[in-house]
């Protein structure tokens, strides 16, 4: 069905297919040949599932049937689903950032970058959306914050496709600590963010759907939350997390669930109990499982990763990476696994890093046109999902969905 123009803009003009009219194959006896072979629908949305999204945009205009399959909101969660589990490449993994002190808002190709990497990137820069904010990733759908006047809308943005969808938060004033993620139980994509409202922190949950809510829940210990306060969210497992402080414990991942919206904790790899220089502690997802990365006294960073989300005894120690003279010692955030080897960061020189854990080396692929892409960086994979679609509150309780 065909979304209202006021809900959904195109980032990008809409693409044409050139389609040959077929031709009859004649045999060495100037004969007519036999008919091409017919091919079931069954085997034609099993082929299309395993091409990139980009080019199924295109291939939507090669017939009604294909544009209505490809259209459908099951075969973009089976796309997504087969292309991810697949092979991640085919996906398109794309790094997404948002410079907050130069206003730029852009994007680039993993595979570019890993493949090419003695060779500059193309950096692929969103000027109509340079002064937005990306705070977290999901289902190839980006999180967007933007500021009118004394509200701050939420937006789910794919790139891909360009749908783009706008939400209200009348918020005031509201603190970094946030997060973006799915609930795949309900079908949900969910906002929490942390707001000031009348001299008091409440913690606030926005739900994306036809008849989009929030609501107060249980209180995020603000104060304790360590980093940048962006909570990181771990498909498959419908958790957004942060890391605390505790006074007896030290530090503890604190753990939302999106489907109960309730709070849970667990600990963080052990350290030697009398060592307390680690420093520098944030949370990151590698290879879809939640890890945790940190400083050793200035010197190398150690890096772990959980097999069984929740379980602390399922911590394994991933890597330890000695600090370059190129990168700054305070900041080295791992984004991804590229293969079984390559692992992508991004450090706090703004630049992006490749460290190979199978030898230990590094390199610093260059991005063109910028030199800088600040440290709001996200992994995506480009995929056919969209927004959840629009429908009017009915009670002025709910959030109020404005045009872009």
């Amino acid at each position: 069905m065909e979304q209202p123009h006021d809900y959904y803009e195109m980032k990008r003009k809409p693409l044409t297919v050139t389609i040959n009219a077929s031709k009859r194959l004649l045999s060495s006896t100037g004969m007519q040949s036999q008919p091409l072979p017919y091919l079931p629908d069954e085997l034609i949305r099993e082929i299309l599932l395993r091409l990139p999204a980009r080019s199924l945009l295109r291939l939507r205009r090669v017939c009604t049937s294909w544009k209505s399959l490809i259209s459908s909101s099951q075969f973009a969660k089976d796309h997504l689903q087969h292309s991810t589990a697949a092979d991640p490449s085919l996906s398109g993994p794309r790094v997404a950032y948002h410079h907050s002190c130069h206003y730029g808002f852009g994007d680039f190709s993993l595979r570019s970058l890993i493949e090419n990497s003695s060779k500059p990137t193309e950096v692929v820069l969103f000027e109509e959306r340079r002064n937005y904010m990306v705070i977290g990733s999901c289902n190839g759908l980006l999180c967007l914050l933007f500021d009118v006047g004394f509200n701050t809308c939420v937006r789910l943005w794919n790139p891909c496709t360009g749908l783009l969808t706008t939400l209200s938060v009348e918020c005031g004033n509201f603190l970094s600590v946030r997060g973006f993620g799915y609930d795949h139980v309900n079908d949900k994509y969910k906002f929490v963010v942390i707001v000031k409202h009348t001299g008091k922190y409440t913690t606030r949950i926005y739900t994306f759907c036809r008849n989009p809510s929030k609501r107060a829940i249980q209180g995020i210990p603000f104060s304790s939350i360590k980093g940048d306060g962006k909570g990181v969210f771990v498909p498959g497992t419908a958790t957004l997390n942060w890391i605390r402080s505790h006074a007896i414990l030290g530090c503890l991942v604190f753990s939302l669930d999106l489907v109960k919206e309730t709070f849970s904790e667990f600990s963080l790899p052990l350290n030697d109990p009398d060592d307390k220089t680690f420093i520098f502690p944030q949370l990151c997802v590698l290879r879809n499982c939640l890890a945790y990365c940190f400083n050793h006294e200035k010197t190398h960073w150690f890096l772990w990763v959980m097999k069984e989300y929740g379980v602390p005894k399922s911590w394994t120690k991933l890597a330890v990476i000695p600090c370059h003279p190129c990168l700054s010692n305070y900041h080295f955030r791992p984004l991804y696994i590229w293969g079984n080897n390559i692992l992508v960061a991004v450090a706090l020189t703004s630049k992006i890093v490749l460290f190979s854990l199978d030898n230990g080396s590094f390199e610093f692929p260059v991005l063109k046109p910028t030199p800088s892409i600040g440290l709001y960086v996200f992994i995506y994979h480009e995929s056919l999902v969209s927004p959840p679609d629009p429908d009017l509150p009915s009670s002025s309780s709910q959030i109020q969905l404005i045009k872009p």
